[in-house]
């Protein structure tokens, strides 16, 4: 099975679990609708990446090991949320990101290298 196929299907999987809640908890319907239309489309998306030849992938610049996407990706969100629950937040988020970009620069430095 393909990663990307097996990314989608999980990211279907954790949509369609909120959907879940969202249905057994939840009074509005708009985003119990949201949620399962984002779950549906994820599983479709990865039956069709499931399903569909293989492709050679172009040469990549990150290995498939970095820590540097996520945390950049976690500082992100975090930076996003703090613009609701305050300044703390978007310092963490803020730190968190630098951070990412730090290990990014130092990976990309370490593969020049080599």
């Amino acid at each position: 099975m393909r990663r990307a196929a097996l990314t989608f299907g999980a990211w279907g999987l954790w949509v369609g679990a909120w959907a879940l809640v969202l249905l057994i908890w939840g009074e509005a319907t708009v985003p119990l609708i949201a949620f399962a239309a984002a779950a549906a489309s994820a599983a479709v998306i990865a039956g069709y990446l499931a399903l569909s030849p293989l492709e050679s992938d172009p040469a990549r610049t990150i290995g498939d090991t970095s820590f540097a996407p996520p945390l950049i990706g976690a500082g992100v969100v975090l930076t996003c949320n703090g613009l609701a629950f305050g300044l703390w937040l978007v310092l963490i988020g803020a730190e968190l990101g630098a951070f990412g970009v730090g290990v990014l620069i130092a990976e990309r430095r370490r593969a020049r290298l080599r």
